[in-house]
């Protein structure tokens, strides 16, 4: 409501008393179309002014370069056609900005600082090139056969995946749309767009007669375990009633060759038929004595959940937690004696018990953060996440140790000193790294934190505890004097060499805080050119080399 009224005395002052003209118009458009709390304002507008109007908001939206936003302008821009009344008034401009959208579905991105990230902004900013073309131009008849087209021969699988999720929930009445759903969910290379198919198939034609009979064979003999697994999922979910489908879960929890699908049929299991009577001994035999440790670790989970008043459930836990040669397993079974037992008499001094001496530092870090949860008050915990922060052998075990101490009893005398030594001292950079943060975040009135946030920036020997450091910094001190002189010097000087991709650049890191903070200042434009140039490490580059675009265009 509130955001409408803004519409709508915007509208006013532009249509009633003429204090805006077009410039001002788009100006409002140029200050807030990068904000998405002002999305529905803006696109409330263009829906209420003159389509003219509305060709010179598009026109603008369309011509700005709107990348390092993920081009938030162009889907904005989509976003303000859809509330044209009349589409023909802006018909061409409509038509560039559909043409630019569909060019989003080839897009590339040279910035991302890891292959995962890199995934993950380009199938999000492809798939939503994709849908918005489907809901934006509905209704023109370019559209359908556009998806089709892509549905069936884009390059990319995540583009094709997107294409016929549209054609499936737009246009399901379509005589073409099940036979392409049908022809990719059988035949696609690619199995993630295959599955994805036939859950499209599952959902929206359960009443197919193919349907259901395709599923089965999917679930018992397709070679990829992904596409496997989700088919049993379907079977489970969309056609519990079905005779059949029973049977094929047990069979294939306890049998089939692929831990993935065992682990995807002890779920269903578990969760649709927990009163058929052989369901609670398929879980115990598998929680014990399945070969792979998702399957065990899934049994577990489901025992714990759904049977914990089974006399056998407790100890099942108790003997998984200390034996199973799988840590994913005695992590689980830890965790859920913990929230499932608390008040178990035996459960506390269990606990208390691995946390010191059992012989697997993951274990012994899943029950100090237990233990640190659900025994806060217990005289001994305190004393014990204090001694396993400072002189445990494993790593992982002191770093949640010093987390959890910063967490929840930052007001003890003795939590300070400890996160301070070990940020100082401690051998492993991961529990320097965790000690940095919680410093940071914890103390920042403390006279110590920003002088050694400064030294550590600078002088640590692990790129990972000076790039937090640097974080940090920029986080909350950017007003404390000297902070951009530092950031500049780390951005220059910082001795970062990349070995892998995933590393986080320290001197990447100093850069960008630089350009957040300081966008105005003449160094930190003449610093994003130099390293644009000079720097060393072909990601930084890269990321100068966009900013630097993006800065000289403002």
């Amino acid at each position: 409501m509130i955001l409408s009224l803004c519409a709508w005395e915007f509208l006013r002052q532009f249509e009633k008393q003429k204090t805006i003209e077009l410039d001002g118009l788009i100006q409002i458009f140029r200050e807030h179309w990068r904000d998405e709390s002002w999305h529905e304002v803006l696109r409330l507008m263009a829906g209420r002014l003159d389509a003219k109007f509305t060709g010179n908001i598009l026109e603008y939206l369309i011509d700005e370069n709107g990348q390092a936003e993920n081009f938030s302008n162009l889907f904005l821009a989509t976003e303000c056609v859809s509330e044209v009344k009349n589409r023909n008034d802006i018909a061409a401009i409509a038509s560039k900005l559909r043409d630019r959208v569909k060019e989003l579905t080839k897009y590339e991105n040279s910035s991302a600082s890891t292959p995962q990230e890199y995934d993950n902004l380009v199938y999000e900013i492809r798939r939503q090139a994709v849908a918005a073309v489907a809901a934006t131009w509905k209704d023109d008849p370019e559209t359908s056969p556009w998806l089709k087209q892509v549905a069936q021969s884009d390059d990319d699988g995540t583009v094709r995946r997107a294409a016929f999720q549209e054609l499936a929930r737009g246009w399901k009445d379509d005589l073409e749309t099940l036979p392409i759903l049908k022809q990719l969910a059988q035949s696609e290379d690619n199995w993630a767009v295959r599955r994805a198919a036939f859950q499209e198939l599952a959902r929206g034609w359960k009443d197919d007669p193919e349907t259901l009979p395709w599923l089965k064979q999917l679930a018992q003999s397709e070679d990829n375990g992904n596409v496997r697994s989700s088919a049993v999922q379907e079977i489970a979910r969309g056609w519990k009633d079905d005779p059949e489908t029973l049977p094929i879960l047990k069979q294939l929890a306890q049998s089939d060759d692929d831990g993935e699908v065992r682990r995807a049929a002890v779920q269903e299991l578990a969760q649709g038929w927990k009163d058929d009577p052989e369901t609670l001994p398929i879980l115990k035999q598998l929680a014990q004595s399945d070969d792979d440790g998702e399957v065990r670790y899934a049994a577990v989970q489901e025992l714990a959940w759904g049977w914990k008043d089974d006399p056998e459930t407790l100890p099942i836990l108790k003997q998984l937690a200390q034996s199973d040669h799988s840590w994913i397993v005695r992590q689980a079974a830890v965790q859920e004696l913990a929230r499932g037992w608390k008040d178990d008499s035996e459960t506390l001094p269990w606990l208390k018990q691995r946390a010191q001496s059992d012989h697997s530092g993951i274990l012994r870090r899943a029950a100090v953060e237990e233990l640190a949860r659900g025994w806060k008050d217990d005289p001994e915990t305190l004393p014990w996440l204090k001694q396993r922060a400072q002189s445990d052998d494993d790593w992982d075990v002191r770093q949640a140790a010093v987390r959890e101490l910063a967490r929840g009893w930052k007001d003890d005398p003795e939590t300070l000193p400890i996160l301070k030594q070990r940020a100082q001292s401690d051998d492993d950079p991961d529990v320097r790294y965790a000690a940095v943060q919680e410093l940071a975040r914890g103390w920042k009135d403390d006279p110590e934190t920003l002088p050694w946030l400064k030294r550590w920036a600078q002088s640590d020997d692990n790129w990972a505890v000076r790039r937090a450091a640097v974080q940090e910094l920029a986080r909350g001190w950017k007003n404390e004097s000297g902070i951009f002189e530092l950031l500049c010097d780390v951005a220059i000087h910082d001795p970062f060499d990349r070995e892998d991709e995933w590393q986080g650049n320290p001197r990447q890191a100093a850069l960008a805080a630089m350009i957040e903070l300081y966008p105005d200042r003449p160094q930190t434009l003449e610093l994003v050119r130099d390293r644009a140039q000079n720097d060393s490490d072909e990601t930084l580059r890269e990321f100068a080399q966009q900013k630097l675009a993006e800065l000289e265009r403002q």
